[in-house]
């Protein structure tokens, strides 16, 4: 199935969802846990036959690239079809987005994840997970150097998982807690964040290595807690992830102050999401909380969820 070759459908169509990390981003990349749950928004993609390159078209984003064009999305597409098998040309695609690009919810991967799923339809072969995996990861690679590979884990399958490089995903028999994202009106920069994160580890290894083990525990901690249904203690171990993730200088002042702004009102927790250096940060609220989202809404924020 590797050769790209299968009954062309006419159409084929392909979704993913993105993703909320609640504990983890950054460290997850040195080595340690993540836990993260799906995000209810997405990405829809619509594939037809074309004559020219393979391209894809996102008009809620204003975004059009092609496999031809040098472009960091256009090298991101036709590293996702090289991956599947699939020659560069002969595909348009045409996705319908739900979800905020650039705002640290896994926007990126969506898009590859529904793409690739597109393609598998309209070609008419049954790429298996491993697969679809390695291509959502080659063109998560373009964009950000060195993912994680949780992002894409998140987009193709969902559900609440602790997820770490080496082990991959294990899901959680848990629900997925209430939570209020929030932008913070700026775009995210995971590749510039990952470097910056990696540049203070090296610069103050002592104290880095330190905050490194710290956030692992964390997740740990936070785990349990939403295994249990504690919430209030999955609370307490965002605000002290959110402490390490500032002191990693992947935090913006918009972003502390939607943490600020959603504890005050009420909720339990509450954190950056994602790259950090903008995009969006995550609170946890009780069930059936009405008053965090106002309350961000009040203090000039965008509310996603």
């Amino acid at each position: 199935m590797s050769s790209g070759t299968g009954t062309r459908a006419g159409v084929g169509t392909g979704r993913a969802g993105g993703k909320v990390i609640l504990l983890g981003e950054h460290a997850v990349v040195h080595g340690t846990a993540a836990l993260a749950m799906a995000f209810p928004r997405g990405v829809s993609v619509t594939a037809r036959e074309s004559d020219g390159p393979v391209a894809l078209e996102a008009r809620a984003w204003r975004y059009r690239v092609a496999a031809d064009d040098g472009s960091p999305g256009g090298e991101a597409l036709r590293a996702l079809v090289a991956a599947l098998g699939v020659a560069p040309c002969g595909i348009a695609l045409e996705a319908d987005v739900r979800i905020p690009d650039r705002a640290g919810l896994g926007s990126s991967a969506a898009m590859a994840a529904a793409s690739a799923r597109a393609i598998a339809s309209l070609l008419a072969i049954p790429f298996d997970d491993d697969r679809l995996f390695a291509a959502v990861q080659a063109s998560e690679t373009v964009f950000h150097g060195n993912p994680s590979g949780l992002d894409a884990t998140m987009a193709l399958f969902g559900g609440v998982v602790r997820y770490t490089r080496a082990g991959g995903a294990t899901r959680l028999r848990a629900p997925g807690p209430q939570v209020v994202v929030a932008s913070s009106g700026e775009p995210g920069r995971t590749g510039e964040t990952v470097a910056a994160f990696a540049r203070r580890l090296a610069a103050e290894p002592v104290e880095g290595r330190r905050r490194l083990a710290a956030l692992g525990d964390l997740v740990e901690s936070g785990t349990a807690a939403l295994v249990r249904g504690d919430l209030a203690a999955l609370g307490r171990t965002m605000d002290e992830d959110q402490e390490h993730l500032s002191w990693f200088g992947v935090s913006t002042s918009r972003l502390d102050r939607i943490c600020e702004v959603a504890r005050r009102a009420g909720a339990l927790g509450a954190k950056l999401t994602g790259g950090g250096g903008g995009g969006c940060a995550v609170a946890l609220v009780q069930p059936g909380d009405d008053a965090v989202a106002p309350a961000l809404c009040d203090a000039g924020f965008e509310v996603v969820s």
